[in-house]
């Protein structure tokens, strides 16, 4: 990702810590993954044409969502992602959206493994990279599927 100083802020992150929106995974010391979900979204969403037509409080947001570098390629995302969907199921959403910034190849694909789908491209001015194209998906959550925590 082309994270910076800009984005993720120290703030933004405080202020998931505060409302107990950021998710982290932790073997012993060792931080495995960390994710912010909710639903907060940016403007260029309103913009789109997704495959679940719903209220802003029947959406979750998935922010910042990062495996170590050290555990790629162990199935850290999928163990995360059924959490998420787990989460978010029994909090009555509908579906689960996240924006990936062109060139940010490997969460493209993650995103793709883990059954999200492509809705559109947008270029969008955000402070930490300027203006860039966000890839944006979409995952339609299944009420009827329950999901046990593996932890």
């Amino acid at each position: 990702p082309k994270w910076n100083d800009s984005y993720p802020d120290l703030e933004f992150i405080e202020n998931s810590i505060i409302k107990k929106e950021l998710y982290i995974a932790r073997n012993d010391e060792m931080i495995i993954s960390s994710v912010i979900v909710n639903d907060d979204f940016d403007s260029h969403y309103d913009n789109a044409d997704w495959i679940v037509n719903a209220k802003k409080d029947q959406i979750a947001a998935i922010h910042t969502f990062a495996v170590n570098p050290a555990c790629r390629g162990k199935g850290i995302s999928k163990i995360i992602f059924d959490i998420i969907k787990n989460h978010c199921i029994k909090n009555n959403k509908k579906s689960i959206r996240i924006d990936v910034i062109d060139g940010n190849v490997g969460a493209q694909g993650v995103f793709k493994r883990l059954g999200f789908e492509y809705i559109d491209t947008f270029e969008v001015h955000h402070d930490a990279v300027g203006l860039e194209n966000f890839h944006l998906y979409e995952y339609v959550l299944d009420w009827k599927m329950g999901f046990s925590n593996p932890f």
